[in-house]
């Protein structure tokens, strides 16, 4: 289910070792109380700068740009994802995380439900209006701007409340 697409090196090993260690769990959890699929996953672990050309290196094949300054609004998010052309790619900050096992479960489990959220009827086509929009090659209309930051909005807000589950995820690991 997971293809892990790289890792930041030595000195993050310890948020590196406990994504893997995690992943799949995190994944159950998700799919259990959200009662869907999470589909396929590309899982990176990077530096934060690293972070965001990822999800510009993803997003060239599918758009044709590969811009990062347009992601990099946030260095210290502690995880990202976004659609790819085969699936999903959900990133794990390692500068952000440092190895901190609650820090790095709870992201699992908020970017593993957006990667749900994202293989919901409808949600893929919004996401490529979006990031074309971003992008400037398909401007959106303000009321679909609206809607789709609407969407954003639902969409943190349940990702939020799924990471209170990363004391179970915890437990199904240890």
């Amino acid at each position: 289910m997971f293809a892990f697409v790289r890792s930041p090196g030595r000195q993050h090993q310890t948020t590196t070792d406990r994504v893997h260690a995690a992943a799949d769990a995190a994944t159950h959890i998700v799919e259990q109380q959200l009662r869907g699929r999470v589909g396929p996953v590309n899982l990176a672990v990077a530096s934060s700068s690293g972070m965001w050309d990822l999800v510009a290196d993803a997003h060239r094949p599918m758009f044709g740009r590969q811009d990062p300054r347009v992601w990099q609004h946030d260095r210290h998010a502690y995880g990202t994802t976004t659609i790819t052309a085969s699936g999903v790619l959900v990133v794990i900050n390692a500068q952000s995380c440092r190895g901190r096992q609650t820090e790095i479960d709870k992201t699992l489990l908020h970017e593993l439900t957006h990667a749900l959220q994202f293989n919901r009827p409808g949600a893929r086509a919004l996401i490529e209006a979006s990031i074309a929009n971003n992008y400037g090659i398909a401007p959106m209309t303000e009321r679909e701007a609206a809607a789709a930051n609407r969407q954003v909005d639902t969409d943190e807000r349940e990702a939020v409340r799924l990471e209170r589950h990363h004391r179970q995820l915890a437990q199904s690991i240890a």
